[in-house]
């Protein structure tokens, strides 16, 4: 089945986060068609601050993250472009060139970041919980290089949510633990670390009967082992 679907940018983002999530081969020329259809997405109508674009139809149908986590409204648009963004980057590793989309929309997203900072939110961060974490799905796969040193900054406010429980209040738990489990940075362990517990109860009650289930599942199966 083709991982590119040309009516949905969020279904094919999702379709290729699961490849990757589950280890499956992308072919180069997949990934070349793959790029080249997201960037025709750059700047369009729906897209978040001239970045990458959801379609009418995504517009029209429930768009969620990667662990299943409902989104909504700018914030939508803004994950999206974020999760594409993150897509085309690893995508083009495969390809063997990078698009000049992808260049744009990296700048796009420094001014944001930037404008953030100024507007006193904390390095690291930006917008609500769920973006800081799509903001740093993007980081940690290597893009905006000039930013990536903040991560450990955005950990320190991640930790101070803490709510004793295992989960981190406004931070979307599953969301969060899939950004966490890709980062090697030694705050993100002890993030981890501490929500085990909360993992081992989740696992308990998770029913594999959804495709965001099954990602769930495995995503705490990772973690506990």
């Amino acid at each position: 089945m083709s991982l590119l679907n040309r009516s949905s940018l969020y279904k094919t983002v999702d379709n290729v986060n699961e490849a990757l999530f589950f280890g499956k081969n992308i072919s180069k020329s997949e990934a070349r068609e793959i790029v080249g259809w997201i960037s025709t997405r750059y700047d369009t109508e729906y897209s978040y601050n001239h970045s990458y674009g959801l379609t009418g139809k995504d517009m029209r149908s429930p768009v969620h993250t990667f662990t299943g986590e409902r989104l909504l409204c700018a914030s939508m648009r803004h994950i999206m472009a974020e999760e594409s963004a993150r897509i085309v980057l690893q995508l083009s590793q495969i390809a063997g060139s990078k698009p000049e989309t992808l260049k744009k929309t990296n700048e796009r997203f420094y001014l944001m970041l930037k404008a953030s900072e100024n507007a006193g939110k904390p390095l690291g961060t930006f917008c609500c919980a769920a973006c800081t974490i799509g903001l740093w799905r993007y980081l940690n796969a290597g893009g905006l290089p000039k930013y990536q040193e903040h991560i450990s900054n955005g950990l320190m406010s991640l930790h101070s949510n803490r709510d004793e429980s295992g989960k981190w209040g406004r931070f979307p738990f599953y969301y969060t633990l899939l950004a966490l489990s890709e980062i090697d940075d030694p705050l993100a362990t002890k993030e981890i670390n501490y929500a085990l517990p909360g993992c081992e109860r989740a696992l308990k009650r998770l029913k594999p009967e959804s495709k965001f289930s099954k990602r769930k599942r495995e995503l705490l199966l990772r973690l506990l082992n």
